[in-house]
This record gives structure tokens, sequence and C-alpha cells, in this order.
């Protein structure tokens, strides 16, 4: 009998422990974090935190050009770039119509990406800065030329 008293007792003692973590880690609105680390990490120290803050170009400078969003978007048989991209940059290409497309560079292999109906594909623009001419080798009258900078 009492064996089975404390095991009770240490079952519900077990069970206080457990809902008083939940409850701790639970945010205003009573939602659990999405990320177990979350809590943990807004009250373990880190180096960062520590360091103290430092002036000067690199403190408030951009994320580099290469990190922005490229996107190229075919649609109505007809490709929408941008301007230009930077040298490495990811680019994402959209495809709007229902047929299959390329962005495939006319010379040296550069990059060439394929794209299904209504599919979204990614390639690395070359690190080379220059013009590179495009088609799409499903229907070669679709062109157009890719400026790296």
């Amino acid at each position: 009998m009492n064996l089975q008293r404390t095991m009770l007792g240490v079952a519900v003692v077990a069970a206080a422990v457990a809902l008083t973590g939940c409850g701790a880690e639970s945010g205003p609105s009573g939602s659990v974090p999405t990320s177990p680390s979350s809590s943990a990490a807004s009250t373990a120290p880190s180096s960062a935190q520590a360091a103290p803050a430092t002036s000067g170009p690199s403190a408030t400078s951009p994320e580099p050009a290469a990190a922005e969003e490229v996107v190229i978007r075919i649609r109505e048989f007809q490709y929408e770039l941008p301007d230009s991209v930077v040298p490495g940059a990811m680019v994402t290409v959209i495809n709007e119509d229902a047929a299959p497309h390329t962005v495939t560079a006319e010379s040296n292999g550069d990059f060439d990406a394929v794209a299904a109906g209504g599919e979204t594909v990614t390639f690395t623009a070359p690190e080379e800065p220059g013009e590179y001419p495009i088609i799409c080798t499903y229907h070669p009258q679709m062109s157009a030329t890719l400026v790296v900078r």
C-alpha cells in the first residue's frame, strides 16, 4: 500500500513539473513556440550579445547584392528579366505558362534551367560579368539577354 502511495505521489509531482514547464514556454497567448530552442536561445548568454557594438560601414551595410531575390518570369512565351544581376546570384525562374520552357545560355553552356509548365526552378548566374544571350530550347523564337554586372 505504501509503495502504491509513493508511486502515486511521484507521478503527481512529475505531472506538476511537466505542466509547469509547459506553461513557462508558452507565449502571452498561451501558444507553445514552434522551436524548442527558442526559449533557451532567449535566456542563454551568447558571445554575440556580449560583444560590443561596432560603428562604421560594416555595422550598418546592407547584405551583398547576391543575397537579393533575382527572378526571371516566363509568361505568354516571353522572358521578363531584371535589368541586371550580380555575378553568382541565385536566380529563380518562374514559368507561368502551361508549356515547358528553358533559360539556356546560347553559348559556353554557362547555365541551362528547365522549368515544366507552372514550375519554379533556380540556377546560379555566371561569375563573370557580361551579357549572356539566352533562348528557350523548346521555343527558339524566345530569346533575351541576361546581363551580369
